[in-house]
């Protein structure tokens, strides 16, 4: 019965995170009965498992996966990294995969459980994600990308000249090293010095370029993001401070645009992110932590 209700959970999981994948890559946004219904699911399913193994364990760790992950999601949201759709998404995984946990041994916490592994192989599939997203991005707007790309590398010429002869003594520096850790040690700080220059002046770019465009305020959805702070008579509607505009918000946006005081409105389009919690789910049900 147990295996059979993990099987269930499995599935469920996969088809809310491919729906939702879905929804994000076409809307931008989860709907939130989405998010909701799977913490609800989560819990639901954990609290079964525990009635039939008379176990208090999948209920609590279901508990504790959806407390720590909300903790998670409320850095990523309120430090600008991540929408709400997607926080409450991976509160909703935390609720559904649990966080097994113990008060006898650091680090206090399962590291070989499936959310672990899952968070682990979530790290590494954004950072693969975000910088194919933007490559597609750059090459599909490629003569846009070129001129900001162009303009920030001639704004920070001074500072990339720096890197390149900090790097260079570095690399020469290292031949001169007996030990071969040190030496490779030194080399990689180097090549990582300038690549971290170049993948910032990139996703600047990417995001200057072909994430920001304007919009009429009757295409505005609840939780797009302002780029460009908006007033009207000298008052504060909305701006990027707000961390995705309100509904009342938008009203009021609509209200001054059929008055002819407001036009259009600079969002910013973030990469639709959802997806990632699908491949890493994926990844973690074949591979286990790629780590």
């Amino acid at each position: 019965m147990a295996t059979e209700l993990g099987l269930v959970k499995v599935t469920v999981l996969l088809a809310a995170l491919a729906a939702a994948s879905y929804c994000d890559g076409r809307k931008r946004e989860t709907p939130n009965w989405l998010n909701y219904g799977l913490v609800a699911a989560g819990l639901a399913f954990n609290t079964l498992q525990s009635v039939i193994l008379l176990d208090w364990k999948p209920i609590v760790f279901s508990v504790t996966g959806l407390v720590a992950l909300f903790a998670a999601a409320y850095v990523m949201f309120y430090s600008g990294q991540w929408g709400g759709g997607d926080s409450k998404l991976l509160i909703a995984i935390g609720a559904f995969l649990g966080a097994p946990f113990t008060i006898s041994q650091f680090p206090f916490v399962d590291v070989n459980s499936q959310l672990v592994s899952f968070l682990a192989n979530l790290m590494l599939v954004g950072v693969v994600y975000a910088f194919a997203y933007g490559i597609v991005m750059a090459v599909r707007n490629h003569k846009k990308f070129a001129a900001e790309a162009s303009l920030r590398l001639r704004k920070y010429a001074l500072a990339r000249r720096a890197l390149l002869l900090a790097s260079a003594f570095a690399l020469a520096t290292a031949f001169f090293v007996q030990d071969l850790m040190v030496r490779m040690l030194i080399a990689a700080a180097a090549v990582l010095l300038v690549a971290t220059f170049y993948l910032a002046i990139f996703a600047k770019s990417v995001e200057k370029a072909c994430m920001l465009k304007h919009v009429s305020p009757l295409a505005l959805t609840e939780g797009d993001w302002i780029a460009e702070e908006v007033r009207v008579g000298g008052k504060y509607v909305c701006g990027p401070k707000d961390l995705g505009i309100e509904k009342q918000q938008i009203a009021k946006l609509i209200s001054y645009y059929k008055k002819g005081k407001v036009k259009r409105i600079l969002i910013k389009e973030g990469v639709p992110f959802v997806p990632t919690f699908l491949i890493a789910y994926l990844v973690t049900l074949v591979y286990g932590n790629v780590f």
